[in-house]
């Protein structure tokens, strides 16, 4: 009892399983009657499994019902795919075979209350089950031998499905026709038949595009269901031969049939676990079972998932021979790309070496073979010849080259070695190579050129760097100017001698400090603390203590700021105070103030100068490179801001002409978690 109820449940919730893939879409025709015939045979090994409780008379009738079912959709499909439709054909699908089918059925009919078990059944209805068996398997032969043969692939899985479903009958119902009682175990069989037939008939409902069935086959799951089935029948047969080893007489037997059994285990993954044989299977499910060699959906994700490294971390042109050479199952290759001189050299390599100095010239034929990146070449091959050069004929490895085209030119090419188990290559093959490698190419593409951008702003920060440098250089040199100048006058004061010594002392220091600004590191060394404003606005205007334009400094409040470093500071308050001394006359003064507002230290440089119009200040004063005096660099004004703007300040200047300017520097006074917006702005 428990055997059927194991056995038929098996089944039925197989076929359950058929039909909840179905009902996913809306099939029409052929499509709809199929999925008829699924529920018949569902709803019969569902009353098969539980016949010990209810009536086995009802299960046998739709056991005649769900094969008549299978024998009428044979018969369908050998009408609309038949390429020879004899009269004595005709005659038999459409007459002898529905009376065949109607008389089984009315004979279960016939005693659907006098059944009492699985097995009970009459004379009649065994011979009639026979016939059934017999015309399902004429049909199955007629359907294969009359499908035109570039068609026979559509039919083949529904050929063995079907073929095994009736041919499993015939063998029970012959043998019990034999030996004159039906075997209970055979008969329970029939339920695991059913759920053996299913992976066959997805596959068959996923090449006929006709049926409007949409069935996705996993070709992964396949793999693993063959690879579990191949591995039970081994199982199976390695329990049989071990039973009959345990046979021998003795203590040796049982210990004999263990380790035969362990041994077989052992030898099973050993076999499963060989690449080679993993591939050639893979290969054969592929080459066999699908209307397509590859799974272009899987291919691409796959692909895409090895370009982004987001399963391993090693470097794009590792990843990108792995991408291409997955498609093919090679276990690695090289990548070539052009340098700057236009030779194409190995940047990368994976399972296959050659020597360091190699290179391929780009007019060279085997460059001209790839046909600007539409074909691939094979090397040795006698049906897909190719271009084998120098460097190739000397490594047995090599196999294939597949080029790397990036909007319409050749960046490289990719030299993949032979792969785990041989491989026929045919136009899938060529195809979804070049849609790899093209994207691969995409990539590599897109690398360099974010690292050629990286490089470029990191030279353009240097240049800028160094030309805030070169300017501050310029002040220091103003500064030492002023200071020889009135050394013609003054040089017999003490006082002034020791400002002298003071004055280079502090240039020296300030030269040293600009030339560790130009190491690469500076940015990361100048560290930001807390900052006494007041002390570096009065060392500021002590600078220019021997200027002809008074400087003078009201900076006695106490204002600490840790935004902005000591450094950058007094860069930005000498170029303004060294503008606002050039733009005023003998006898004007620069008054430079410090007072805090609001959590916010504010710095005036005033002049009593020639001023600036509003247009001047707006699209002129902090254009870099643009200066309005003879020896101006036009970098002052610029840096100013940009150090201001960097320490989350602002700049904002007032003028007018003939009546001097105010800049006012705006400095957080301490540490804030909100960066004010930069800006530069023209007060009026």
């Amino acid at each position: 009892m428990l055997l059927f109820e194991v056995c038929y449940g098996i089944g039925c919730f197989s076929f359950l399983v058929l039909i909840g893939l179905m009902l996913r879409t809306r099939p029409a025709e052929i499509g709809f009657r199929i999925i008829v015939v699924y529920v018949l045979t569902a709803l019969w090994a569902f009353a098969a499994a539980i016949q010990y409780w209810e009536s086995p008379g009802v299960a046998h009738v739709l056991d005649s019902i769900h094969g008549a079912a299978w024998i009428e959709f044979l018969a369908l499909i050998l009408a609309s795919a038949s390429s020879a439709k004899g009269n004595a054909e005709n005659l038999f699908y459409r007459f002898a075979i529905p009376v065949l089918c109607v008389a089984a059925v009315a004979n279960d009919l016939r005693f659907v209350t006098n059944s009492v078990g699985p097995t009970d059944l009459t004379a009649t209805q065994v011979f009639l089950r026979i016939a059934m068996s017999v015309s399902g398997l004429l049909l199955v032969e007629n359907l294969f031998r009359n499908t035109l043969p570039a068609r026979r692939w559509q039919v083949i899985p529904l050929c063995i499905a079907c073929g095994a479903l009736f041919a499993y009958d015939l063998f029970v119902f012959v043998d019990a026709t034999v030996i004159r009682v039906i075997d209970p175990v055979f008969l329970a069989g029939r339920g695991i038949v059913l759920a053996l037939i299913v992976p066959p008939l997805v596959v068959g409902m996923a090449r006929n595009d006709s049926w409007n069935i949409d069935i996705h086959v996993s070709r992964r799951i396949v793999f693993h269901t063959a690879t579990l089935t191949v591995g039970g029948i081994f199982l199976l047969v390695a329990a049989g031969v071990a039973s009959l080893i345990g046979q021998i007489p003795g203590d040796w037997g049982p210990i004999l049939r263990l380790t035969f059994f362990v041994g077989s285990i052992l030898a099973l993954v050993a076999i499963l676990s060989v690449t080679s044989l993993r591939s050639r299977l893979r290969r054969f499910l592929s080459e066999n079972f699908f209307s397509a060699r590859y799974d272009y959906r899987t291919e691409w994700m796959r692909s895409v998932s090895t370009l982004s490294g987001s399963a391993d971390s090693d470097p794009l042109p590792r990843r990108a021979i792995r991408a291409v050479a997955d498609v093919v199952d090679s276990p690695g290759g090289t990548l070539w790309l052009k340098d700057t001189n236009g030779d194409y050299r190995i940047v990368a390599s994976q399972s296959m070496t050659f020597g360091n100095s190699i290179s391929e010239p780009p007019n060279s034929a085997f460059i001209s073979a790839f046909d600007e990146g539409r074909t691939v070449q094979t090397f040795k091959s006698s049906e897909y010849p190719g271009v084998t050069p120098l460097w190739a004929q000397q490594n047995a490895d090599v196999w294939i080259a597949v080029p790397l085209s990036f909007s319409d030119h050749l960046s490289g090419f990719i030299v993949l070695a032979k792969p785990r188990a041989p491989l026929a290559l045919n136009w899938e093959s060529f195809d979804l190579l070049l849609a790899v490698a093209n994207q691969a190419a995409s990539w590599l593409s897109e690398e360099r050129s974010a690292r050629t951008l990286v490089e470029s702003a990191a030279l353009i920060e240097y240049g800028k760097r160094f030309s805030f440098v070169a300017h501050d250089v310029k002040n220091v040199s103003s500064q030492l100017e002023i200071m020889i100048a009135n050394m013609r006058d003054f040089a017999d004061r003490p006082d002034f001698r020791a400002d002298m010594v003071r004055t280079m002392e502090a240039s020296i220091k300030r030269l040293n400090s600009l030339l560790a600004r130009l190491r690469p590191d500076s940015a990361v060394k100048s560290q930001k603390r807390l900052l006494d404003v007041g002390s570096v606005i009065h060392s500021v205007v002590n600078d220019w203590a021997n200027s002809p334009v008074p400087v003078r400094a009201d900076a006695d409040a106490e204002v600490i700021c840790d935004a902005i470093s000591e450094q950058d500071l007094r860069s930005a308050l000498t170029h303004l105070v060294t503008n606002a001394v050039e733009a005023s006359r003998g006898g004007k003064e620069v008054f430079v103030s410090l007072q805090k507002d609001d959590r916010q230290a504010i710095i005036d440089i005033r002049d009593s100068g020639t001023g600036m119009d509003a247009s001047f200040i707006q699209n002129e004063l902090f254009a870099p490179l643009h200066s309005t005096k003879a020896s101006g660099h036009g970098v002052g004004a610029f840096q100013a801001r940009e150090l201001i703007w960097a320490a989350g300040g602002g700049l904002e200047v007032s003028s007018a002409v003939g009546r001097g300017s105010l800049f006012r520097i705006i400095l957080p006074a301490a540490r804030s978690n909100e960066t004010a917006h930069p800006t530069a702005t023209a007060l009026t």
